[in-house]
């Protein structure tokens, strides 16, 4: 079966994806000047996270532009790949079905196995779905 990502769920990894990055000091508005960049580095993209080891996430961070020093990008890319293997046990479409409809803590319930995914995490992400979009 072939997952193409709509849209509305490109968003929704998207905002799950800058909201593990955007901890520990790094703010989600300095994450998201690396947005465009990151996009084309494949990051957001859930079969690349299942795919992917915590090694070449950490590669694609970088060419990214996201680069936080050599041991908290690489922290940052096991919890991507954490993620990654999270999405292929349970399976994308479960996964953006509870994060897209499920309420705070349906989300935070479903999320709580996956390493680095937090309270600041969640806050991130439930930020980031309530903003609403700029028009292009």
């Amino acid at each position: 079966m072939t997952y193409l990502m709509t849209d509305e769920t490109a968003h929704l990894w998207e905002d799950l994806v800058l909201a593990i990055l955007s901890v520990n000091t790094y703010p989600l508005e300095k994450t998201y000047l690396a947005v465009e960049t990151l996009r084309r580095e494949g990051i957001f993209d859930p079969q690349n996270l299942m795919r992917w080891k915590a090694e070449e996430i950490g590669i694609h961070l970088r060419r990214g532009g996201y680069d936080r020093g050599e041991y908290m990008t690489n922290l940052f890319a096991e919890r991507l790949a954490a993620l990654g293997a999270f999405a292929n046990s349970v399976g994308i479409e479960e996964c953006e079905q509870v994060l897209r409809k499920g309420g705070a803590t349906e989300v935070r319930q479903f999320l709580k196995p996956v390493k680095g995914i937090g309270p600041q995490v969640l806050i991130n992400f439930s930020l980031l779905r309530t903003t609403p979009s700029e028009p292009d």
